[in-house]
């Protein structure tokens, strides 16, 4: 007995050097390159239900290796390769050029550490939505901007114009017509948003759904086709991720293993689950401001003329309380009834739970939690400084710097750029 004791103090003495060296090193490597100051989206949807997108970037250099690896381009991951009209707002932008669910952003100049580029560009992206995704008669866009893995985004802002918009998620504020939703994003977090229109708001199509597009669109340019530099870029991307992920988490998850064999058996300690809470809020409007006299605006709490309250009556109400529950379980805004001022306010938190750990060995059980809406059919995962293994419908792709002198350049190649379609600055226009 005492030497399966002493064994265990060695084993669990080498878990412990082994994880302490493993940190400096993981500690290292996350220094930040860059840093996102603001990343702002404008939305406006289009009778033909497709989106006027503005995108406005703030990009920060914190290292640049002495001068010799400054910024010179920026691949933004944007919705998918169903976009047009694709125009740089800035003269910060020389070019870009179009690579289907991503876009080279060339800079007029290289910028060193401690500077910051600001740039801006616009363009008509399409096959966002989706028809009766969770209610019959009701279309929802959802959209995850592009995130970054390597660096933190200190204000990520997206302006969705509110017009006929019936329900949206998460919670936001509204500002100048639009639904503003705000957010900081650590590196490699993600954020999405959706918002839902009756299915006669606009020109939806079964044909134009976020998962329904034909395979011969292509007005961007090769829109991430079979060209064989995309395919290189595709199959460096995720090998580079299996090996990444193999090199950082496989020896944690060997000690991790290591002492759930230890405790396991005895059935004790403690593990946190989640339980999902719904508060949901009736809520009546005046039609016409008991005020001014003036008819409410759709999406207003507040009078538009006189900022009176247009809130009638708000009670938190039980499942029990209200017709058909179900379709109330999503954050976000919903009409209630055949009313059409009368609104169903839907707040949804995750509430950490410790349970005790069930013991003994061999069963398995499944984890539980809250789950999110988007149109994507699987999750991007991101490989370091260039593409994405797998391209969704929502606009999740990950975002990466190229730098002058450094062998992320190499890596990326001057060939797959050569390849796209080019889009002119508006110095180069004005020229």
């Amino acid at each position: 007995m005492k030497t399966v004791n002493k064994a265990a103090k060695a084993l669990l003495l080498t878990a412990v050097l082994f994880i302490a060296l493993l940190l400096p090193a993981a500690k290292a490597e996350a220094a930040p390159t860059d840093e996102i100051l603001n990343f702002t989206i404008q939305v406006d949807v289009n009778e033909d239900a497709s989106l006027e997108m503005i995108y406005h970037i703030e990009w920060k250099v914190l290292y640049d290796g002495g001068g010799k690896e400054k910024l010179e381009w920026v691949d933004l991951g944007v919705p998918n390769k169903y976009h047009t009209n694709i125009k740089p707002r800035t003269d910060t932008i020389k070019n870009i050029k179009d690579n289907g669910s991503k876009l080279a952003i060339y800079l007029d100049r290289g910028y060193s550490k401690n500077e910051t580029v600001t740039f801006e560009f616009s363009m008509t992206q399409d096959h966002m939505y989706q028809i009766d995704k969770w209610v019959d008669g009701e279309t929802v866009y959802t959209f995850t901007p592009a995130w970054f893995d390597d660096f933190s985004v200190d204000e990520l802002v997206i302006r969705w114009n509110a017009e006929e918009a019936g329900a949206w998620q998460p919670d936001c504020t509204q500002e100048d017509g639009y639904l503003v939703f705000k957010a900081s994003l650590s590196p490699g977090d993600r954020y999405t948003m959706s918002v839902t229109y009756p299915n006669d708001t606009f020109g939806f199509s079964p044909e134009r759904q976020a998962d329904g597009g034909g395979s011969g669109y292509e007005p961007g340019g090769n829109n991430g086709g079979t060209d064989s530099t995309n395919l290189f870029d595709i199959i460096a991307g995720i090998l580079g991720t299996v090996f990444a992920l193999a090199v950082i988490f496989l020896p944690i998850l060997a000690v991790v293993k290591f002492f759930k064999y230890i405790f396991s058996g005895s059935g004790f300690g403690t593990e946190t689950k989640t339980e999902k809470k719904i508060t949901r809020t009736k809520i009546e409007y005046y039609e016409f401001c008991p005020g001014c006299g003036m008819p409410r605006e759709e999406g207003k709490d507040n009078c538009a003329y006189c900022g009176r309250s247009m809130i009638k009556s708000k009670e938190v109400v039980e499942e029990s309380q209200i017709e058909k529950p179900e379709r109330y379980t999503n954050t976000g805004t919903y009409r209630y009834g055949d009313s059409p001022n009368t609104y169903i306010r839907v707040n949804v938190v995750n509430i950490p739970v410790r349970v005790p750990r069930s013991g003994g060995g061999g069963g398995t059980r499944s984890g539980g939690g809250g789950s999110h809406h988007s149109s994507c059919a699987s999750s991007c995962a991101c490989a370091s400084h260039c593409a994405c293994a797998s391209s969704c419908a929502c606009a999740c792709a990950c975002a990466s710097s190229g730098r002058a002198g450094c062998s992320v350049k190499d890596f990326f190649k001057e060939s797959l750029h050569e390849s796209r379609i080019a889009v002119d600055s508006k110095r180069r226009e004005n020229a």
